[in-house]
């Protein structure tokens, strides 16, 4: 009876691995607050918690809040040092409002739109805020973050239309997930929070809630992004019991998955989303209607990433013609770098590669000219 019910499992095994087996599963860990005004949890740091998924063969989105870094509680640069670090071994910082507080009610529930008085607040104020908020990410961090997660997760279009003026190409929030929520701002949304508060009593109960929704819904949508909050990533808090369920969880999902699953940043997997849905609109078109010019992929990058425009078809005279094209990179001064193309093209969907070996980490900009059609994308190398 117990050789039958071993093969009766076995065979349900192999069944459920087969039934997966071409299945993947981007993986993404979203952490917010972080520089939590909280100074009675300690150590104030991030090393543990960072240290616990990269072991793992996990990365970290830093969701940070850049007022943080210069108040009282953070004026020894310890924290600002780690995250530092952090970005060089891979892992993300996004922008996460500027102080996480409304300007118009006072609340730190919320920033880009008031919830209590559903007031929209102005383009300008907004834009000035993070303005502020993405130079003290840059002074402090050397960071040109270009993902975003809103304060409360209250925005509205207003604050749409200023994150794309202001370089940020990638949105975690509420609405749409794995498509664009507003003209070219893609949304990747997170799932689920299970540590806020965590006790020993939960633990069990939270670790398996996870890993049942990660095999639906993350299956189905071929991502999962957890959320968590500080400061209850801490050691401190509660002998740290976050760190420990968070490597429990990666450890589970490891063994089910395999290299089925893959670790990503947020702007990784939401780029590597957006990519595969732009391309496939190309393909579908073939020729274009008119001039496009795609975001590369990946971005941000090292040194190697992938442009991607479209010629339409023009007649002349009864026969179509090819039209002249120029591409070109520049750096954040408007000086020129590169020229990727400058010749006649005839209509249809191209794809160049550039490499940015040669060049320094920060923030450029390519642009693709041809008669008066004129579009300009922004790009990070990150080394």
């Amino acid at each position: 009876m117990i050789l039958r019910n071993t093969k009766y499992l076995l065979l349900v095994l192999v069944i459920y691995q087969n039934l997966f087996a071409q299945d993947s599963l981007l993986f993404v860990i979203r952490v917010d607050d972080i520089q939590s005004r909280n100074t009675t949890i300690l150590p104030r740091r991030i090393l543990d918690f960072e240290n616990a998924v990269q072991q793992r063969g996990g990365k970290v989105t830093w969701a940070v809040i850049p007022h943080r870094l210069i108040e009282t509680q953070n004026v020894n640069g310890v924290l600002q040092q780690e995250l530092r670090e952090s970005i060089l071994r891979g892992n993300e910082i996004a922008l996460h409002g500027y102080n996480h507080i409304c300007p118009i009610c006072g609340s730190s529930g919320h920033e880009m739109f008031c919830t209590a008085q559903n007031f929209n607040i102005p383009y300008s104020q907004q834009k000035d805020s993070l303005i502020n908020g993405l130079n003290i990410l840059h002074d402090s961090l050397n960071v040109f973050p270009i993902s975003f997660v809103p304060p409360g997760h209250a925005q509205d279009t207003i604050t749409f239309q200023t994150l794309l003026d202001l370089g940020i190409e990638f949105l975690s929030s509420n609405g749409e997930t794995k498509n664009f929520i507003y003209k070219d701002l893609y949304n990747l949304k997170y799932n689920n929070e299970y540590t806020w508060q965590l006790s020993e009593s939960l633990y069990q109960q939270k670790m398996q809630s996870a890993l049942s929704e990660i095999r639906t819904i993350g299956l189905s949508n071929s991502y999962y992004c957890i959320l968590l909050h500080d400061p209850f990533i801490r050691q401190g808090y509660e002998n740290g019991i976050v760190i420990r369920w968070i490597g429990e969880l990666l450890d589970s999902i490891n063994i089910e998955y395999g290299n089925r699953v893959k670790y990503k940043t947020l702007s990784e997997a939401a780029a590597e989303f957006k990519h595969q849905q732009t391309t496939s609109v190309a393909n579908v078109k073939n020729i274009p209607v008119g001039f496009e010019l795609y975001q590369n992929y990946p971005n941000p990058f090292n040194p190697t990433t992938k442009i991607s425009y479209g010629i339409p078809s023009v007649k002349t005279h009864g026969s179509t013609s090819v039209q002249n094209v120029l591409l070109k990179i520049y750096d954040l001064l408007g000086n020129e770098v590169a020229t990727l193309v400058n010749e006649n093209k005839a209509p249809g969907v191209y794809e160049i590669e550039f490499n940015g070996n040669r060049l320094t980490s920060g923030v450029y900009f390519y642009r693709l000219q041809s008669g008066k059609f004129n579009a300009v994308k922004k790009f990070v190398l990150m080394k």
